[in-house]
This record gives C-alpha cells, sequence and structure tokens, in this order.
C-alpha cells in the first residue's frame, strides 16, 4: 500500500518567489508503483515521522527546466515553505500519471492528532491475481462498515475504490476517445471507398490493355499482383502524406489545449504510431484493392476484343461503384450529425447561466507558508490587510478571498450536513453539501445575487456565533418553501452548528454542463486553507490589473508568490475544452467526409458520362434536348445520393446514444439537426451532380457518333 496527498510549496531564496505543486508520499509509493528515481534515492521509511529532518525530491521537469538537470542540485538545500529541504533525488516524469506535480515529499502523519476526518489522502495498492475492483470493493464497504461502527463521525465517509485505469481515462474522456476513434475510422472508410471507385474506374478504363496483356500470355496471378502493388503504392504515399500532416496537426493541437486536460503531458508520433500508421496502410491497400484487381482479372478476352475502342460501363461495376458512393454518402451523413449535435452542445454550453459575473475578474492562489505564519490566525490577519489593500487599487471595484472559486484550481469538497429541527429531509438523513469558505465581500465581488438575509462582515470571526450562508438549492432541499433564516445546520461527524444567515444564488462550480447543486458558505475569518483562492473585480481587462496586485501582495510579504495567475474568463473557457475538442475534431472530421463524399459523387457521374457519350448522343440524335440530359445524369446521381443519406439517417439513429453522455441542452436523436444535415447533404450532391450533368447536355451527337 502507498498514499499520496497533493500539495503545494513556494520556493524561495532562489531568485523570485515561485509555486509549485507537489505531493506528500509515504515512502512505500515507490516500491509499489516499481518506479526509481531518474538520479539518487527515493525516500527511507524512518523519514516520514514527525522528527525526521525535511527531505525533498525534484521532478525530473522542474530538474531540467530551472536547475539545467545539473546532479550538483542532489545535497543541496532547497527553502520551501519557509523550511529547509534537503534534496536526495530526482523523481521520473512518469509519475505525473499519477499525479502531476515537480516537488515530493515524504507524507507526514502525527498520530498524536485527530486525522480521522482527513479525506484528502489518496491510498493506492496492487490487488493479489484474481482478484477484480468489485470483490475488493465488497471487502473495503465491509472495513468502512466496522469503522463507522467505531467511529461515528466518519460513519458516512466510505471507500470508493477505482482501477488506475478508470483514474487515468476516466469515463468522460474514455467516451469522447471512442467516438473520436470511431469518427476517424468512418473517414478512413470514405477514404478507401473512394481509392476503391478510382481503381474500379482506372480498371475499366484499362480492360482492352488487359485483355491484351492476357491474349500474350500474362497470368491472372501476375495481373493480381500488378494490381495490387499499384494499389498499395497508392495507400503507401497516402499513409505518408497523412503522417505528415498528423505530425504538424498534434504539435498544433497541443499548443493549443490547455494544460492538465490530457492524463499525458505530451502525444508524441513515436515507433508504435509510425508502425500502427503503416498496419493500417497496408490493410486498407489490400482491402479496397481487392475488389478492383479481382474485377480487372477477370475480364472477358473476347467480348472485349470485339468492342475494339468502344468504352462500356462494365456490367456489374457501375452498380458496385454507386453502392461505394451511396456508402460515402451514409457515412458522411453521421459524421456530419455527430458534429451538429456536438456543435449545438458546445455553444449551449457557452451560454449557461452561471450565477455569477465571469467578466472582470482576476484570480490566483497565494500560499502563506507554515514557517512563517504558524497559526490561522496570522494567515487570517495577512488575508485582512490583503483585501484591504487590494480594494484601494485604482480600476478595482471589489476583492475577496476563497478557498476555491468556481472552475478554479481551489479546494473543492463536500460535507454531510443536517438540518437541527424541522425540515424537508427525513429524521436522520443528511445532505452532501459543496462548502466553501469566503471572505466577506466575496459575494459584491463575484457578482452572485443575495436573495434573502445578510452577508458576512468583519464582525463575523471566532468571537462571534457561527454563521453560514447558503445557496436556493440548499435552502430548497433542506426546507421548501419556509424562510431559512435563522434555522441551524449541523456538520455530521464534527458536531458543529452554524446558523443561516442569508441565502444567495445558486452558482456552477466544477463544470459548466453540471447544474448548480447545494452549496454552503463560511466566513474566512473564522479559517483559512493553506491555499486560497483571490479574486479581484477591475474595470476593462482584469490582467491590466495584475502589476497593481502583485505589487500589494509583495507590499505585505516580499518572498509571497502568485500562482495560478488566469482571469475568470481563461478558467471557464479551460473548463469548455474538452467539449470544444470534441466538437471541433468531429466537425473537422465531417467536412473532409462531406469533401470526400462530394469528390465521389462527382467521380462516378464524370467517368459514368464519360462511358456512355455515344449513348447521350444517340439520344440526342433521336431528338431528346439538353434539359432531358441533364434531368437524367442528375436524376442519376440524386438516386444514389438519396439511398445514402437514408442509410446515413438510419445508421445516426443506432449510434446516436454513445454521444449522449456528451451532450448538454440537446436530445441525441435532434429533429432539426438530422433534417438540417439531410438537406445539407443533398445539397451537396446536387453541386456534385451539376458538373457533369452540364458536360453531358453539351454533347455534340456528331461527334459522339462519328465512331459508329
Amino acid at each position: 500500500m502507498g498514499a499520496l496527498k497533493q500539495d503545494n510549496f513556494s520556493l524561495t531564496g532562489r531568485g523570485d518567489p515561485e509555486r509549485f505543486d507537489g505531493n506528500a508520499i509515504t515512502p512505500s509509493l515507490f516500491p509499489l508503483l516499481g518506479v526509481q528515481p531518474v538520479a539518487g534515492r527515493g525516500f527511507r521509511d524512518e523519514e516520514d515521522r514527525p522528527d525526521s529532518p525535511p527531505v525533498v525530491m525534484i521532478g525530473e521537469g522542474l530538474w531540467k527546466r530551472r536547475f539545467g538537470g545539473d546532479l550538483s542540485i542532489l545535497g543541496q538545500n532547497l527553502v520551501l515553505n519557509g523550511l529547509s529541504y534537503t534534496v536526495v533525488g530526482i523523481a521520473p516524469d512518469s509519475l505525473a500519471l499519477l499525479s502531476a506535480g515537480d516537488l515530493w515529499t515524504p507524507l507526514t502523519i502525527d498520530r498524536t492528532k485527530e486525522l480521522r476526518l482527513q479525506h484528502l489522502i489518496l491510498a493506492y495498492g496492487r490487488m493479489k491475481p484474481g482478484i477484480g475492483v468489485e470483490q475488493a470493493q465488497a471487502a473495503m464497504d465491509t472495513v468502512s462498515h466496522r469503522l463507522g461502527l467505531q467511529y461515528p463521525e466518519i460513519r458516512d465517509w466510505g471507500v470508493h475504490l477505482q482501477s488506475f485505469r478508470d483514474l487515468l481515462v476516466p469515463a468522460p474522456l474514455r467516451t469522447a476517445l471512442v467516438v473520436l476513434m470511431g469518427a476517424v475510422v468512418l473517414v478512413l472508410l470514405i477514404a478507401s471507398a473512394n481509392v476503391a471507385n478510382l481503381l474500379l474506374s482506372r480498371a475499366a478504363s484499362r480492360r482492352k490493355e488487359i485483355a491484351v496483356r492476357i491474349a500474350v500470355g500474362a497470368g491472372r496471378a501476375r495481373l493480381l499482383r500488378q494490381l495490387f502493388t499499384e494499389s498499395l503504392a497508392l495507400s503507401v504515399a497516402g499513409g505518408a502524406a497523412g503522417l505528415a500532416v498528423a505530425w504538424w496537426a498534434v504539435r498544433l493541437i497541443g499548443a493549443w489545449l490547455p494544460p492538465k486536460l490530457l492524463p499525458v503531458q505530451t502525444i508524441p508520433v513515436d515507433s508504435t504510431v509510425l508502425l500502427f500508421s503503416l498496419a493500417i496502410t497496408v490493410a486498407s491497400g489490400l482491402l479496397f484493392g481487392l475488389m478492383p484487381a479481382w474485377q480487372a482479372s477477370r475480364t472477358d478476352l473476347a467480348g472485349v476484343l470485339k468492342e475494339g475502342g468502344r468504352g462500356s460501363s462494365g456490367g456489374a461495376r457501375p452498380f458496385l461503384r454507386n453502392a461505394l458512393v451511396a456508402g460515402e454518402l451514409a457515412v458522411a451523413t453521421m459524421l456530419l450529425i455527430g458534429a451538429g449535435l456536438l456543435l449545438e452542445s458546445l455553444l449551449r454550453l457557452q451560454n449557461v447561466r452561471l450565477g455569477f459575473q465571469p467578466q472582470g475578474l482576476l484570480t490566483f492562489q497565494l500560499s502563506p507558508p507554515p514557517g512563517k505564519y504558524p497559526d490561522a490566525a496570522r494567515s487570517v490577519e495577512f488575508y485582512r490587510q490583503l483585501v484591504d489593500r487590494l480594494r484601494t487599487l485604482p480600476g478595482v471595484s471589489g476583492a475577496a478571498i476563497s478557498s476555491g472559486l468556481p472552475f478554479g484550481a481551489g479546494l473543492y469538497s463536500r460535507t454531510p450536513m443536517a438540518p437541527v429541527g424541522p425540515s424537508q429531509l427525513q429524521p436522520g438523513d443528511a445532505l452532501a453539501i459543496d462548502w466553501r469558505t469566503v471572505s466577506p465581500g466575496y459575494f459584491r465581488a463575484m457578482q452572485v445575487p443575495l436573495l434573502e438575509g445578510r452577508l458576512f462582515t468583519d464582525a463575523d470571526n471566532l468571537t462571534a456565533p457561527p454563521v453560514a450562508i447558503v445557496s436556493q438549492e440548499t435552502a430548497r432541499q433542506f426546507w421548501g418553501t419556509a424562510n431559512p433564516l435563522g434555522r441551524v445546520m449541523r456538520v455530521i461527524g464534527s458536531g458543529k452548528e452554524y446558523t443561516v444567515i442569508g441565502v444567495v444564488g445558486d452558482v456552477r462550480t466544477l463544470t459548466l454542463n453540471d447544474e448548480p447543486g447545494p452549496a454552503m458558505y463560511y466566513c474566512a475569518w473564522y479559517r483559512v486553507w493553506p491555499t486560497m483562492d483571490v479574486a479581484v473585480r477591475a474595470a476593462g481587462n482584469p490582467l491590466a490589473a495584475l502589476a497593481g496586485v502583485r505589487r500589494r501582495v509583495h507590499e505585505l510579504d516580499s518572498e509571497m508568490p502568485l500562482a495560478e495567475v488566469r482571469s475568470m474568463d481563461e478558467w471557464i473557457s479551460a473548463n469548455a475544452a474538452q467539449p470544444r475538442l470534441n466538437a471541433w475534431l468531429v466537425a473537422v472530421f465531417a467536412a473532409v467526409a462531406l469533401a470526400l463524399a462530394a469528390i465521389g459523387v462527382y467521380g462516378v457521374l464524370s467517368y459514368s458520362v464519360d462511358q456512355r457519350t455515344r449513348e447521350i448522343g444517340l439520344r440526342m440524335a433521336m431528338g431528346a434536348g439538353r434539359a432531358g440530359v441533364l434531368r437524367l445524369v442528375v436524376r442519376e446521381g440524386m438516386l444514389v445520393a438519396a439511398a445514402g443519406i437514408g442509410a446515413g439517417l438510419v445508421g445516426a439513429l443506432a449510434v446516436s446514444r454513445v454521444l449522449a453522455s456528451l451532450l448538454y441542452g440537446v436530445a441525441e436523436r435532434d429533429p432539426a439537426t438530422f433534417a438540417g444535415v439531410a438537406v445539407a447533404l443533398a445539397v451537396t450532391a446536387l453541386a456534385a451532380c451539376a458538373a457533369p450533368a452540364w458536360r453531358a447536355s453539351k454533347v455534340d451527337p456528331m461527334i459522339a457518333l462519328r465512331c459508329e
């Protein structure tokens, strides 16, 4: 077993103060994971004791970035959070899969202190062979129940087990990857169908050449080898071009994505990708070159040589080519519907009601080092002075602190709460409530509306009765339509009670697509956390106020680093990054599919017109008008398009359930999207039919029949 607790460290004494994310771990974690330091050593068993000398491991990335990869850093001291730590090793970058961080320290647990309510530590273990997650969860449920009987304050916490695979690739990301992989496969099918159509048309135009080869003694096996070689050469050339585009696209997407969106830092185009691409390229070339090669090798020798130079449509081949084009349109329909649904969902996400006003908000984090601020009173006084100074900055209309801002990187936690007295809940029931500790002025700075009661003031501190402000959803779930003011809430476990003094509007906090749940706010002058978020409302561009804000912070503490400096708009944009990436990638694939399908329709009709030139000339010589020829060709193309679009709509209905978990505010079978895509594809197919039909209507009967 091993354990990990996410932490952060302020580095001072080496240039400008800087804050780094880090992790406190048990010495047993590295051996459990089978991880070895890049250099130096890991932690020893005795180094997790409270009285052990402080030691630290530096992450490989920070070691190269900040210290130039110099091994002489081993054994040196770093001042972290005001304490001197000895560098004992370099931790490998692979640990980022477990938890992002640049610094690693031993997890010190003082058993003389009450830690049963500590729920910020993650435990890791390796299951015995043959034991699944379900069996392990059942065993842990039994242990958790027994502990709850022994320690009632943790009765409702429980234990949740998760496989490392699910931790690394959570269900929403896994669904998104499946959708994107499906889109890639569908585009590959369309491209391959286009190549197969091209090869079929080419084989039909080479029927006389192949017949002559057979007549002079060429065997069918030799012809098949030649035709397969041609299709493989074509697919390998396309694959090489695709790899070049992929190399460029991966770097472009990597620079575009916000940090920490994916579980890995980089997505390399490595040997594995190259081998996979080579296998797909060769398989596609062989599979979609099979039918054209087989058709060409079965050429009717006598029939073709009797035809002389006259073209022919080749019997069953037009049907095969039309079927391939219809399949392309069906796949394009499915992709376009998926892209339409995802884009509509993205638009709705970007217009959801947040419950606060994000424009004009500058946010950052501060972590007063324990060595300089050893108790809560000093930290509270620091933040009191800071908030007062920030409010005096020109252009600043509000400033406040919080243990976690909406969509930010702060502390997000839920606590089981139970109402004292009459309520909507059954006696003995509790409600897990999302809580924050905020300073007076927070709701004004965030522009969260006060619905009832009053807001916090500086008088709400440790010397005053404990009070809380609840969200509208909390009041509704606890007391329905009754007046919540003056009601009392009890924290399950600690037994602390808080009197409700105000009700504020609901606020989305974690993701844009989750409806606001019950929330509760404590006054920060009771207690602040080791890391607090600061929100500053400024006129105009909030980042323009950063210089003044930094100056005010350093007036109070010149060694205090500002971390996670962003505008609130940036946080919201980063929160929408995953659905935005899904929508735009599928939209790009759908656009490529649409273009390929249009090219397929155009190619088949163009080839058909070329092969039927004599027939068209004969029709016109017998009195058919140009409009009739135009309708003939367009009808042929639109029948193929209708069949493909119809099949695509049916297919989209069948697979739309896969997209359901990725959508917000739009049904997976949205009629408007389905109808819009069908009309758009029909118009595209009509446009692709126009040029071949127009060329057919311009055929000169005399020239077309001259060879007869």
